[in-house]
């Protein structure tokens, strides 16, 4: 068969990764037909938010790509061998798979130019909450830190996340910070700000950033990816907002990204400082 499906899920971080190994499926295969399935697994977020905020050339979803890819999916059941379907979410596992899990977490299949794919943002339409945020970012030396728990701390994601990133990560990446940057401006992003407040010495400096939320959460990795530094956390979320934008000078990120038998994930860059 001369076509590939590719199932898209998750938030918009896991988008930006399922949207890299479709470019990079294409240059491997220029003469294939692609489409793509946006189905249940993406309302568990916010839906298809990649082409809302990029500049992005999805492909198609014809009528047929759903019973087809759930005939694939069935076929998988009954042949659990079978290189039709590849899966894996940290490599490219079958070559000539016709239905793929692009969600590789891996930077290989991350395109190199720093431009690669471009925000949709219209700064001049965005609220004055934001507009003041990005003169900050602009006229400081702007590193954002991102905390990332509610979900993590379920009973969902407890066994995968507990003891990842953890407060002293951040402390230790605040003091390197501070050290490096004696002006360090931090911007700051969370699903809890008054836990940052409580638990990390950000300094009168800081500036928080907590009213980007729901379908508008999106902004939060706009303003991210505007800043010279960055500490993330163990999310793709922040991961984008650290390659995203300008060219960070400097980024610091948790050696435990998550409690797995395979270690973390190959995404970070050579000049990233892991803590």
């Amino acid at each position: 068969m001369n076509l590939k499906i590719l199932v898209f899920t998750g938030g918009l971080g896991n988008q930006l990764f399922e949207y890299a190994f479709y470019l990079h499926l294409k240059r491997k295969f220029p003469n294939e037909r692609f489409y793509g399935l946006y189905g249940k697994k993406l309302a568990e977020h916010y839906g298809l938010e990649l082409d809302k905020w990029f500049r992005v050339n999805l492909p198609s979803q014809p009528w047929w790509v759903l019973p087809v890819t759930g005939l694939f999916y069935l076929y998988k059941q009954c042949f659990p061998n079978s290189r039709w379907l590849d899966l894996n979410q940290r490599d490219w596992k079958h070559p000539k798979a016709i239905v793929f899990f692009p969600f590789k977490f891996n930077k290989r299949f991350i395109p190199n130019k720093q431009n690669w794919i471009q925000w949709k943002v219209d700064e001049s339409a965005l609220s004055e909450y934001n507009r003041k945020a990005l003169v900050e970012i602009r006229q400081s030396n702007a590193c954002f830190v991102h905390v990332r728990r509610g979900d993590y701390l379920s009973v969902n994601y407890k066994t995968l996340f507990e003891g990842c990133c953890t407060s002293e990560y951040y402390q230790r990446a605040l003091a390197q910070m501070k050290e490096m940057h004696p002006d360090v401006r931090f911007i700051c992003f969370s699903d809890d700000i008054p836990w940052m407040k409580k638990n990390l010495e950000l300094g009168d400096n800081a500036f928080y950033v907590d009213w980007n939320v729901g379908k508008d959460s999106p902004l939060d990795m706009y303003l991210m990816s505007q800043c010279r530094h960055a500490i993330i956390a163990n999310s793709t979320f922040s991961y984008w907002g650290a390659r995203l934008g300008q060219e960070k000078e400097c980024v610091f990120y948790p050696k435990k990204w998550w409690n797995s038998e395979h270690g973390n994930p190959d995404i970070f860059l050579d000049n990233w400082i892991g803590l």
